[in-house]
This record gives structure tokens, sequence and C-alpha cells, in this order.
């Protein structure tokens, strides 16, 4: 109702995961490039831990849309099913990539090696990037491992970016071996400065102009909400 009465084109502080209304504050952008930057050197897996509303899937989606221009990548987005085995994490993944499966994990994990082989020697990057990954289990995370035994001498077969909530991070941290090979990024929550310049990029790709919230108000909007951003746009909506 609002947004007919201001001239906008649309509500501007709808809290789906719209890249269009992500903005990019330097922590953000920061995250960003050091997953880019990994997935780009190929020198193993990078992972994002964040609290809930801090622009995660936005972010996977984004990386995803910019990286699926190069036809030197096959780019996968999937959110982490709540599988428990190993067997059934490693079919998932071949299937997300096309990947024939078979009833052993061995069997399986085979097909998937051939498959990352063909791969490279046409010249082509598989890149999985996984959504909501605090879901994956021990189990899971060994699967992870395993891809990440297929590499030449100067990088990993595959590539991948896990996004998901602070409990990702713990389960990583538990597993040494795999933590030793994963990098990190993590973007913060806002300041009051920032969550001003975040609601007025919404405001404006919304087609509005002045931000009709003055500096009180804004405190109010950023003081309970702790600088989440989907927190913000629901005080704010």
């Amino acid at each position: 109702m609002y947004a007919k009465y201001f001239g906008l084109t649309e509500v501007p502080f709808k809290i789906l995961p719209d890249p269009r209304h992500l903005w990019y504050s330097s922590q953000h952008k920061e995250a960003k490039a050091k997953i880019e930057y990994h997935l780009s050197q190929k020198d193993g897996p990078v992972y994002l831990s964040a609290e809930v509303g801090l622009g995660k899937t936005s972010i996977a989606q984004r990386l995803r849309d910019e990286l699926k221009t190069d036809k030197s990548k096959q780019v996968v987005l999937a959110f982490a099913p709540n599988l428990k085995t190993a067997n059934q994490f490693l079919r998932f993944i071949a299937m997300e990539f096309g990947v024939p499966t078979a009833r052993s994990y061995a069997d399986t994990l085979r097909n998937f090696e051939k498959y990352l082989v063909a791969q490279y020697k046409a010249g082509i990057s598989p890149i999985l990037l996984v959504d909501e990954a605090q879901n994956l289990t021990y189990d899971t995370l060994k699967t992870i491992h395993h891809l990440f035994n297929f590499a030449t001498s100067k990088q990993f077969l595959i590539q991948m970016a896990l996004f998901g909530q602070p409990e990702l991070h713990k389960r990583i941290k538990r597993f040494r071996s795999l933590a030793s090979r994963m990098y990190m990024a993590k973007p913060q929550p806002f300041d009051a400065k920032r969550t001003k310049m975040m609601m007025q990029f919404r405001w404006t790709v919304a087609g509005g102009k002045k931000l009709p919230f003055d500096k009180e108000a804004i405190d109010e909007v950023h003081r309970p909400t702790g600088g989440i951003a989907r927190d913000i746009c629901k005080l704010a909506n």
C-alpha cells in the first residue's frame, strides 16, 4: 500500500533474496571478492559463515549469475539437502552435475572422478555453490573432503563455495583435515551509517528519491536489529 503512496514501482524492503536489492557494504564486497579469488585460483574450497539475514543467499545467487557468463565454467547452485549419509550426498552432487550415479559410494565416486578429469581436459571448471550448508553432517563433509583429493599438481578439479549459518563454521572446525584446506569469508552486520545507506539503496531501486526516514527513525531501525539486513528490512517495512 505505501509503495503507491510514495510513487514507488515496488516494495523496497522485501525480505526475499532478490540480487537487485542486495546492497554491498565494504564487508560484503570483501567477502564476495575473497570467494571469487579462491574459485579463480582453484586452490581449495571456501565457505561463508554468517548469521541469518546477512545476505548469504543473495551473494550466492549473484556469484552464480556472474560465473555462468563464463563458458569455461559449469556452475551449480544447490541448497544443501538434509541428507545424513555420504552416499546420499555424493549422489545428490553427481545428479546436480548430470553425472550417472551407482548403488555404491565407491562406484559413484569413480563416475564423478571420470567426469572431473574429462572436464579438466576440456578446459572446463566445475563449480559447486552450496547454500544452507549448515545442514551438512560430518559424513557429508567427509564427501567434500574426498572430492578435494581429485587434483593435479597445480589445481583442484572441482571448486566449491559453501554458504551457511554459524553452525557451519563450528562443524568445519571440528573436521580438522577439511578445515586445514578451507578458506573462510565472513560479512559483518551493518553499523548505523551503513544501515541508512542500505535503506536508501533499496528505496532508490524501488523508484524512490529521498528516503523518508530521519536520523532518529534510522537509529530506531538500526538499534533493535543489530545491523542484520533482513531484520532491518522487516522493521523498515
